[in-house]
């Protein structure tokens, strides 16, 4: 199940609130059904920073970057009771990875070659190199996270080529390969967020607190801290599964 499916299935039967009405005054609409047509969630609040990766980021925070942002890799879906999709914890595939290659003590990563950030700019082994040294070295809870997984220096990414990433292993660790399909690993457009830098903020935190730099299935078209967020679909989109190999 691709992600904006998902997320679909999850505020299915959310009731919409009407113009003007009162927290609590809530009435049912029909879900849309055309690509055309908005879905509006209400919910009592919204994000602090739009960047996952940032100091204090609330859980609104991480819906933004789980849809605006692509990882290599994700889990499969399957489904439980009543047909509710989860996550199945065993099984991974691809969104900007096109091959993954698990090895003794490394995984290697191909790239889709067509996959863009929302800018239009390509997505290559550089840019997941800096993301992810970035996750292991902002501090706080996505450098946290990253350890759960034994990913702790920025010398585990290597680039191989424009197209090829090579993660290596600090150790046999078996949540080393799920660590990478959690949002915190998440793959940002670094030549875009290093021209926002500064010496003071060198991974450009600043800047995505207020935009997004990401590839997903979303773009982000609004923000206005405390009333709302606005995303539209991202038909470039290349999120899809990934061909999964041992050495």
């Amino acid at each position: 199940m691709k992600r904006r499916d998902f997320l679909k299935s999850v505020v299915r039967g959310w009731p919409r609130r009407r113009a003007g009405a009162r927290a609590g005054d809530l009435v049912r609409r029909p879900r849309p059904q055309a690509r055309s047509e908005t879905l509006l969630i209400v919910s009592e609040g919204g994000p602090n920073n739009l960047d996952i990766h940032g100091v204090g980021t609330n859980v609104p925070g991480y819906e933004v970057s789980w849809n605006c942002y692509d990882r290599l890799i994700s889990h499969e879906m399957k489904s439980g009771p009543g047909g509710v999709p989860y996550y199945d914890r065993d099984k991974f595939k691809g969104e900007l990875a096109d091959d993954m290659n698990i090895g003794d003590m490394s995984v290697t990563f191909k790239l889709k070659k067509n996959a863009k950030f929302h800018d239009g700019a390509p997505v290559t082994a550089k840019d997941v190199k800096w993301s992810l040294d970035r996750a292991v070295t902002v501090g706080g809870f996505p450098t946290f996270q990253m350890s759960a997984g034994s990913l702790t220096k920025a010398e585990q990414f290597v680039v191989v080529d424009d197209n090829t990433v090579r993660v290596d292993f600090a150790k046999k660790d078996r949540l080393t390969i799920p660590d990478l399909a959690v949002i915190v690993p998440c793959i940002v457009n670094s030549e875009l967020v290093k021209k926002n830098a500064s010496e003071k903020d060198p991974w450009g935190l600043e800047y995505t607190k207020q935009q997004t730099a990401g590839s997903g299935a979303y773009k982000l078209t609004k923000w206005t801290a405390g009333t709302e967020v606005i995303m539209e679909r991202n038909d470039e989109w290349v999120g899809g599964p990934c061909r999964r190999s041992s050495a």
